[in-house]
């Protein structure tokens, strides 16, 4: 599992995760009938759930204030869509 982009390497992370035994079981059949490792099954979950969290950098721009009417939060959010 390569990536285009060099900024976007693989990195090997070791962790210890406890799950149900039916979990592991399926974890397991998955792992066989793919027929790769049960840490690729776990890399290849891990990577799915988050490849539509890119960090919107405008986020961090965005100023957010003590107190607003309900009108100004109306009138933030319609710019912003």
């Amino acid at each position: 599992m390569k990536s285009i982009n060099p900024k976007n390497e693989y990195i090997p992370l070791s962790v210890n995760i406890s799950v149900r035994r039916d979990t592991l079981r399926l974890l397991l059949e998955i792992a066989d009938d793919m027929g790769v490792s049960i840490n690729e099954v776990l890399s290849f979950l891990a990577e799915d759930s988050v490849i539509d969290f890119e960090l919107d950098e405008e986020l961090f721009l965005t100023k957010i204030p003590n107190k607003c009417s309900l009108e100004d939060l109306k009138e933030a959010l319609r710019k912003n869509s």
